[in-house]
Formats: structure tokens, sequence, C-alpha cells
């Protein structure tokens, strides 16, 4: 039976000023990084940035480990933050990518709970923390900021259901597919015929729970069918109509 694809993946201390390497960024730039990614609107962010703390991590750098407590939501302002947990049989199950715009953290901040999973700089990556008390006393001022980190919290409640779907599906084929639109939702970049999607195959295959010459024997059997493009550490899902 054909895959039946769904063709509709969405397109130092700062003491009241914004930090140099803020100030630097393209506004244009950043808001749009912001639409992509399902992050906070510009004007949570410029409020957040009032109250955080700008640091600077490298490559491959853990900046908080499951289990681990923490007091701070973490915004990311540049680079990408890895979010993966381990399995019972040792194996790195990866969640998400975190990207510029998007903000990690805040369950656990609100709860005053342990960090549920694993968070790992790519590259050199800068995060602004907001310290908890600094958070709370900025919602409780400010409503527009508090019904923001509210829709966030809602998102990830519903990409957290639906990873769990995508996990339970038994064939290769729907949840590699799945997985797929998932990460479009929130990591992608519309391009003339399609949407690309900044993932390599094997964090592909971490997601969707399958080796990587089984989830790459599955990827070319969907580029052969016309319905993706394989790139370096990039996928497009084509759409059938091309913009022109």
């Amino acid at each position: 039976m054909p895959l039946p694809p769904s063709r509709r993946p969405t397109k130092t201390r700062n003491n009241g000023g914004r930090s140099e390497v803020i100030q630097t960024l393209e506004a244009d730039e950043f808001n749009q990084a912001l639409a992509q990614n399902s992050g906070l609107t510009a004007r949570s962010t410029q409020a957040l940035q009032s109250v955080g703390v700008l640091r600077t991590w490298t490559d491959g750098q853990v900046l908080l480990s499951r289990g681990q407590p923490t007091s701070a939501a973490w915004l990311v302002v540049s680079g990408r933050v890895r979010i993966s947990v381990i399995t019972r049989e040792g194996e790195e199950q990866l969640l998400r990518w975190m990207l510029p715009g998007e903000i990690a953290g805040l369950s656990s901040v609100f709860a005053q709970a342990n960090n549920p999973a694993d968070m790992v700089s790519h590259g050199v990556t800068q995060v602004l923390h907001i310290e908890r008390a600094r958070l709370i006393e900025l919602i409780g001022r400010d409503p527009v900021v508090a019904l923001d980190l509210l829709r966030i919290l809602g998102l990830r409640i519903n990409q957290l259901f639906d990873t769990l779907a995508d996990q339970g599906m038994h064939s290769l084929e729907l949840r590699v597919w799945a997985t797929l639109e998932r990460i479009a939702k929130f990591n992608s970049t519309v391009v003339p015929d399609g949407v690309m999607l900044r993932v390599s195959q094997s964090d592909l295959a971490q997601a969707s729970s399958a080796s990587r010459q089984r989830v790459n024997q599955q990827l070319r059997h969907f580029q052969e069918q016309g319905l993706i493009r394989l790139g370096y550490r990039n996928i497009v899902l084509l759409r059938k109509d091309p913009l022109r």
C-alpha cells in the first residue's frame, strides 16, 4: 500500500541593556528563525534579554545532564543544542534540536524539578540563561510574556505526544515518514521545491529508533518515489508543485 504523505509541514550580565553579541544580530534574520522554529515572539525575546546572562559554549559541551537540578531556563541565541536521553539499552535517543529563538528548561524551572534530558552544544553556541527568580518576576509584571511561555509549553506537550505516537508505529516506513514530518514542524526552512530539514541521517535514525543503514535504505526509497531529495546533512520534503 503506497505511503500517504502529508504535504503540510509548516513553514556577560545584561543589566537592562542588550549584550554586544545580541546587538549584532540582524533583526530580520532573528525574527525569521523565530517564525521557522516555533520560538518565542520578538517581544518576549527582548524582555528575556533584559533579565538573562549570555554564555558561550564550545562544540560538544554538556550544558546540562539528565537528572541534574536546574534553576535557569535557556534561550538559544546562536548555534544549536542537542536534546537527547539514554535508553535502557544504553543507546542515545534524539528528542529534538533547540535552534536560535527557542527556549528550554521551562518545565523544570516552574516545577522546580530536575532536568529531564541531556543538553549538548553543537558547534559554538550562545545561550541566554534566565534564573528562575528573575523569570518569575518578569512574567509576574508582563502577562504577554507569560502567555507566550504558556504557548511554548503547550507546543512542547503536543510534540511529546507526537513523538510517543511515532515511536509506537511498527512499520519503519511510517515511522521514518512521521519523524520527518515532526522534524519539519520545528526544524525546517522553506525552499523553492519544498521544505528543507536540517538533520543528518544518523540523527534521523536515532529519532526513528532504527539503525542508520535501515533508515538510509528507506530514505532512498522515498527519494525514488519523488517524495524527498537527499542532501549533505539535510533532507528536502518535496511538494507536488514547486514554487516558480
